[in-house]
């Protein structure tokens, strides 16, 4: 007599559970990620490239040993600082734009840190710093393409109490909400680009010319995207990672308080600064501290109309206040070469015309330059 052999019911849902998993790996495919996710979210590419970046500037030092190298750290208020236009001001450096949209001190430590493992000759490091890069919002795309595995591992911190005050806050890293979401969109295609039938018809849809409905430009949203995917890995060769701002008039006043209002609203009104910020901010000074290296701790730039609202409740002044104290507490160390620099209170900057709240017109940074980079620097 044969004995029938009963397949553990148990199984099923492992095997459900294991069908379903592998089938989430399908939408990490280029082919399926180019036509199910929007192509007007461009953000996750800058922070995703800088990896390419990274290996340009190995390249470059192997092919110039003689030159230095000089990291500019920040958010797309520093995407404009290209090597060519620094080369007055730094002779003989090369310099490396790892600035991205809201990069926030988390970003801006991992790849100093990987940069100085690297052993490269760092000429100097610009910092830039702001309410808006220390709010909890601004992790949300690096989370989403920066970092690696390894890194975010070792800074898991996993017994954070938390205070009223996050410049009080025992912070030691990532918080585990952090961490959570950065593992989730490593292991699930679904959770990192969740599928939205708009968007499939708007990257297969030719993009309409501004203010002319029904006229094309003659390409897709989709053939949009990889063209400007292609311009970033082609600035960071001929640009070092630098993306210059075509962008060269002052907009109304009445629309840079409208933006400025709906910036403050979505990133600072109500909430809290994130100790992961505030944490990552001081490894930077200790990273840099002791090594004899001109680092500009630069407050961005801003419109009189959002500086107004980040004074509100006192935000701005208890955060350019705790930014000093620190690299004051830095500077004390031997060989520490720590600038604070802020333009909004220069009376040299004088060209502040505005494409919106955030970011000063391409024809502006000739007047910034001389403001960030003074001779004690150089």
């Amino acid at each position: 007599m044969k004995l029938k052999y009963k397949f553990p019911v148990v199984i099923y849902p492992i095997l459900l559970a294991a069908c379903l998993f592998l089938l989430d790996k399908i939408f990490f495919l280029p082919i399926v990620v180019e036509n199910t996710y929007s192509w007007k979210k461009i953000e996750r590419k800058f922070y995703e490239l800088k990896e390419d970046l990274f290996l340009v500037m190995l390249e470059e030092r192997n092919k110039h040993p003689e030159k230095q190298i000089g990291l500019i750290l920040g958010s797309s208020r520093s995407g404009e600082f290209d090597s060519e236009m620094l080369e007055s001001f730094f002779p003989n450096t090369n310099s490396f734009n790892f600035a991205a949209p809201f990069g926030p001190p988390s970003f801006q430590a991992y790849w100093l840190e990987r940069t100085l493992e690297a052993k490269l000759p760092i000429r100097y490091v610009l910092i830039e710093v702001d309410p808006l890069l220390f709010s909890q919002s601004a992790i949300d795309y690096s989370l989403n393409g920066s970092y690696d595995n390894e890194y975010v591992l070792k800074q898991i911190d996993f017994y954070r109490t938390k205070t009223k005050d996050p410049w009080l806050t025992q912070a030691n890293g990532f918080s585990m909400d952090e961490a959570e979401v950065y593992f989730l969109k490593k292991l699930f295609a679904l959770y990192k680009y969740p599928l939205d039938p708009t968007a499939i018809k708007a990257n297969n849809k030719e993009i309409e010319v501004g203010f002319f409905p029904g006229m094309s430009v003659g390409i897709t949203g989709k053939e949009h995207k990889r063209n400007y995917i292609d311009k970033i890995k082609l600035v960071n060769r001929v640009k070092f990672g630098a993306l210059p701002n075509e962008i060269k008039f002052a907009n109304m006043d009445v629309f840079l308080e409208r933006d400025a209002e709906a910036m403050y609203n979505q990133y600072l009104r109500g909430t809290k600064l994130a100790p992961t910020q505030i944490y990552f901010f001081h490894k930077i000074l200790d990273l840099l501290k002791g090594k004899d290296i001109p680092v500009i701790v630069y407050f961005p730039a801003v419109s009189d109309a959002l500086r107004r609202r980040m004074k509100t409740d006192g935000l701005l002044d208890k955060f350019n206040s705790e930014i000093k104290k620190a690299v004051s507490r830095a500077s004390e160390v031997p060989h520490s070469k720590f600038f604070v620099i802020d333009p909004n209170t220069d009376p040299r900057w004088v060209c502040k015309d505005f494409v919106d709240s955030l970011h000063l017109s391409g024809a502006c940074f000739p007047n910034l330059l001389p403001i960030l980079f003074p001779k004690e620097v150089r």
